[in-house]
């Protein structure tokens, strides 16, 4: 007799709308029904996915507090970017994932610092491309769906 039949895993299905429930939106922006959290700073994010085929879901992540948390949950759209404004200063990572793929990936961390200056304040405006291939700007981790 034959050997049972070993289930394949379920093959990954793009969703229609974001986990919450919320229609993806058609432009670069944030999700609905997600608090913007950490907006008291200077300091900008900017999220370039403009090297991608791909649409992609992204979590800013707070790596401040005793557990990571997302204080800011967005989407962008193949071949687009998205700034981030007013981002409090602290330590993050990006988090996302490829919507067209279900593939999941993190950026190394980084810290956003604000520094009163004699004529002001110094503040942090960061760019970080996100890139299929391993030659991005910022290192990229293989993520697990635990940590998303």
């Amino acid at each position: 007799p034959a050997p049972p039949a070993v289930p394949e895993p379920p093959k990954y299905v793009r969703p229609s709308t974001a986990p919450n429930g919320q229609p993806w939106p058609r432009v670069a922006s944030y999700i609905d029904g997600y608090a913007i959290d950490n907006e008291a700073g200077l300091s900008t994010v900017t999220v370039d996915n403009s090297q991608n085929d791909s649409e992609v879901f992204v979590k800013l992540v707070s790596l401040d507090g005793e557990k990571a948390f997302p204080v800011r949950q967005f989407y962008i759209p193949a071949f687009g970017s998205f700034q981030l404004d007013k981002v409090t200063a602290g330590s993050y990572d990006v988090r996302y994932r490829d919507i067209s793929t279900g593939g999941l990936s993190r950026s190394e961390s980084f810290k956003l610092t604000e520094e009163t200056t004699y004529d002001g304040t110094r503040f942090s405006e960061m760019t970080l491309t996100l890139y299929k291939v391993q030659n991005g700007n910022m290192q990229t981790y293989d993520l697990a769906e635990a940590e998303f």
